[in-house]
């Protein structure tokens, strides 16, 4: 466990760099600021995840990464680049599953394709057969032709997940993407993501992450790394690197090691945590 602003492992070749990134919202002369002086080094392949007290600026963080929203002060870059707004290589999955609802489940993952930058130069059949690769990868074989209505909520999550997949982003935002499921399917879709994120693979070989959750117990099952956030306004409080071995399973749940960062994570944001029930 480490507890740094910045690990001499993140230092070189980071896949983004956040360096004294600040937000503020409203009026110049009373702004509201939601982040300030945030500095984090990514690293290719990692999955991150963020943890912190309501309105430690979370979301504004991934939508600034995004390119969403414009950070007030400070600089982003993706590989050495500056971040000045969105772009294929950044894909995004919400809370919300944000499905057409007339489009069938085959609609639904290949709409990128047809309509986005992703699917420039593909034929039909590529296209085809990109969308039946992720829906296989994600479960959804024999599901193809269904709608929205006519899927479970754990489905309905699997359908924005591969569709994000088809697009194939170097990135993968993610803001809470199984906070609206039940407890069981939230625990299946842990387990599912990270074997669709490639958990048994060399990073070289797997997608980075960032992802936001309130859950400290999903946050520490996920990571390599959990960033934890104060709040009012969002700062960098610690980082917690995650040396739980993979692949992580239901065992990695029931760990003496796994308890003890999820106690510590959140002894470190409790006090925050009961605030923010006040107010």
């Amino acid at each position: 466990m480490t507890d740094a602003r910045m690990t001499d492992a993140t230092m070189t070749d980071a896949k983004i760099r956040l360096s004294g990134i600040g937000k503020s919202f409203g009026a110049p002369a009373a702004p509201v600021v939601a982040v300030q002086d945030l500095s984090l080094d990514i690293q290719p392949g990692e999955f991150l995840t963020i943890v912190g007290p309501s309105g430690c600026g979370k979301t504004t963080v991934l939508n600034m990464l995004a390119g969403l929203e414009s950070p007030t002060t400070g600089t982003m870059t993706l590989d050495g680049r500056p971040i000045r707004g969105p772009g294929a290589e950044r894909g995004v999955m919400f809370q919300d599953y944000a499905l057409f609802p007339w489009k069938t489940v085959r609609g639904n993952i290949g709409f990128g394709l047809v309509h986005g930058p992703a699917g420039a130069g593909l034929s039909a059949a590529e296209r085809e057969e990109r969308v039946r690769r992720v829906i296989e990868l994600v479960g959804l074989t024999g599901s193809e032709e269904k709608y929205p209505h006519q899927l479970s909520g754990g489905m309905r999550q699997r359908v924005a997940l591969a569709r994000l997949m088809a697009n194939e982003p170097q990135i993968l935002l993610m803001d809470e993407p199984l906070a609206a499921l039940d407890a069981q399917t939230r625990i299946i879709l842990q387990d599912e993501l990270l074997r669709i994120w490639g958990q048994d693979k060399p990073a070289a070989e797997r997608r980075t992450v960032v992802y936001i959750t309130h859950s400290i117990d999903e946050a520490v099952f996920l990571a390599d790394r959990v960033v934890v956030l104060s709040s009012h306004p969002g700062r960098l409080k610690r980082i917690v690197e995650i040396d739980l071995p993979r692949p992580r399973d239901d065992a990695t749940r029931l760990s003496k090691g796994f308890a003890d960062l999820c106690q510590s994570i959140w002894q470190s944001i409790r006090e925050e945590a009961y605030r923010a029930t006040m107010t």
